[in-house]
């Protein structure tokens, strides 16, 4: 008898707050692009945000930084109270660069334009996708504000920083670098 044994890959369980279905849709086709299987809770009121994140087994927040009638920064907060680990990434069409500043400073794993969705699907890698032969999903923060690291942009890799903005800058001549995709350590 010839049997085939198929492994199947854990289902992660993504919380998108996310007021208009056109965006919501945009994003769950770029999560689609990615090797890991997920389900998407799309919630848009703080109310049925809380009666989800009291269920939990959410593995990642994904969130506008502009909804009516709620403060995504408190979405952030109440997350780093009840699941610390969980990263929480803004993905938003409109952002100033105190805006990405606060929600660093406050734990936030990345902020992605929604004009830079394809940032998406490497993020999802290296969230989820490296430690993953020990059968856990490893997470890997961003580097402290400053420290030199390997930064891998669109078309080349250099040597770059994390600014206080959030911004990735070019080590030598402090330039902002274009369509960041993943950095590692030195």
């Amino acid at each position: 008898m010839n049997v085939e044994i198929q492994q199947t890959k854990p289902r992660l369980h993504v919380l998108h707050l996310e007021d208009n279905s056109w965006d919501a849709e945009l994003i769950k086709l770029e999560l689609e692009r990615t090797k890991i299987p997920c389900s998407i809770t799309q919630v848009w009121t703080e109310k049925d945000f809380e009666d989800a994140l009291r269920l939990g087994g959410v593995d990642i927040f994904l969130s506008d930084s502009q909804l009516p009638g709620y403060e995504t920064l408190k979405a952030l907060a109440r997350t780093r109270e009840v699941c610390p680990d969980v990263p929480f990434v803004f993905v938003s069409g409109t952002s100033s660069p105190t805006q990405k500043a606060n929600a660093f400073f406050r734990g936030a794993a990345d902020f992605i334009q929604k004009d830079e969705l394809f940032r998406l699907v490497p993020l999802m890698d290296r969230l989820f996708l490296r430690g993953t032969s020990t059968g856990t999903m490893g997470i890997d923060p961003l580097p402290e504000i400053g420290v030199p690291v390997v930064v891998r942009c669109d078309r080349f890799t250099c040597l770059g920083y994390l600014d206080r903005e959030g911004k990735w800058r070019d080590y030598a001549r402090s330039t902002e670098l274009p369509n960041v995709i993943d950095w590692s350590d030195l």
